[in-house]
């Protein structure tokens, strides 16, 4: 019987061409989009470009080592400010009109940098046209020591060195690891919330709950049915997502296709993937169940849906500034946080049982106790038929 309603249920989803578009096309293409503008907001950041503007008659030992980098644009002007401000240049530059004299002369001269803090490009021109002074700040305090007779080690009594854990450039990875999840999830919801709403607040509204309750069927095949039937637009909006996710990143970004290397554990890779996805989808599609029966109307319903989402989105953002290396096992006993956590070292090539075990017992757990709730909801007639 189950099946029955599963499937009947599910025919009347697919003959709605809303359902198909906003369950399943219009996630994915938000996905791409937002895939597209990451790949290009880090292609941006790129050294090719920058530019930075200097005022005319300036020293030109200063200018001469700025433009001796051939990433680093610099532009001449009476005005530098005024040059940043109409956007043709990412920092201005100042320097003391006697700076080679006071160098000669072993004193301090000052040089300027203005910066606009709300610009990534400003900030990131900042800190490489900083790195190129630096350097030549160090070169002259080394040839001011040899003048002296001063051993350089006399004023650098030790070095700070900084060396990665990884052996390459992690910046792709970062990226990856912190879209994939919220592009997955966002489809997976996205596929959920559109029937979730209809299924149930939506023939309250239209009351065709009634009639569907006199037939005889048990309340409790009718709600497994109707639950099933949105988890799996749940579950086939997210593999699509990820499909699409996986396909574009591979064949149309730049520099995120670094970070996917998934040939040597690729079945592990989707098995894993797929039972995160299953069990969120199920999670995700219990607990709209409970809100679509709490409201009288698909308005009403979308009202509570909008809040859960943005929660559902949370365990994403607390997940960012975190490594794999410091997911403790606890944390995978989290429902929903698992699942983001899962996905995190899934993407960074990390296959533990235990983190696996943990989300699906965790999950199992959770969704047997909602059910319950579900279920003893869907028996009470103020909930299943709503007002008067």
């Amino acid at each position: 019987m189950i099946w029955h309603i599963y499937k009947k249920e599910l025919i009347d989803c697919l003959r709605d061409r809303k359902t198909i578009i906003f369950s399943v096309l219009i996630p994915i293409l938000l996905n791409i989009g937002m895939l597209f503008f990451v790949d290009r907001m880090m292609s941006s950041n790129q050294p090719d470009g920058m530019s930075i503007a200097v005022e005319k008659g300036s020293d030109t030992s200063v200018v001469e080592w700025l433009k001796e980098d051939r990433n680093l644009q610099v532009v001449e002007s009476e005005d530098p400010l005024q040059t940043v401000e109409k956007g043709k240049a990412s920092v201005a530059l100042k320097v003391d009109k006697k700076f080679s004299d006071k160098i000669l002369h072993m004193q301090s001269p000052d040089v300027m940098i203005y910066t606009s803090p709300d610009s990534v490009e400003s900030s990131h021109t900042t800190e490489y046209v900083t790195a190129i002074l630096n350097k030549q700040r160090d070169g002259i305090i080394k040839e001011r020591l040899t003048q002296l007779n001063i051993n350089d080690q006399t004023i650098q009594p030790f070095y700070v060195k900084e060396q990665s854990l990884s052996n390459k450039d992690n910046s792709s990875l970062i990226m990856v690891a912190i879209y994939a999840p919220m592009i997955i999830a966002i489809g997976v919801l996205g596929g959920i919330v559109p029937s979730a709403n209809d299924i149930f607040a939506g023939e309250k509204e239209r009351k065709t709950m009634e009639a569907l309750l006199m037939a005889p069927i048990k309340r409790l095949h009718l709600l497994i049915g109707k639950w099933f039937t949105i988890s799996t637009f749940g579950v086939l909006s997210g593999v699509l997502s990820t499909i699409s996710f996986v396909l574009f990143v591979r064949y149309f970004t730049v520099t995120l296709n670094d970070a996917l290397n998934l040939n040597n554990h690729l079945i592990a890779f989707s098995a894993s993937l797929l039972v995160a996805i299953t069990l969120f989808a199920l999670l995700a599609g219990l607990i709209l169940c409970i809100f679509s029966l709490l409201a009288s109307s698909v308005k009403e319903a979308q009202s509570y849906t909008s809040q859960i989402v943005t929660v559902a989105i949370l365990p994403c953002f607390l997940l960012m500034g975190k490594s794999v290396n410091e997911l403790q096992s606890n944390v995978f006993l989290i429902p929903i946080y698992n699942v983001f956590a899962l996905m995190k070292q899934l993407l960074y090539g990390v296959y533990d049982m235990q983190s696996l075990t943990y989300t699906i017992g965790s999950l199992s757990v959770c969704i047997i106790v909602l059910f319950t709730i579900g279920y003893t909801m869907f028996t009470k007639s103020r909930w299943v038929l709503g007002k008067g």
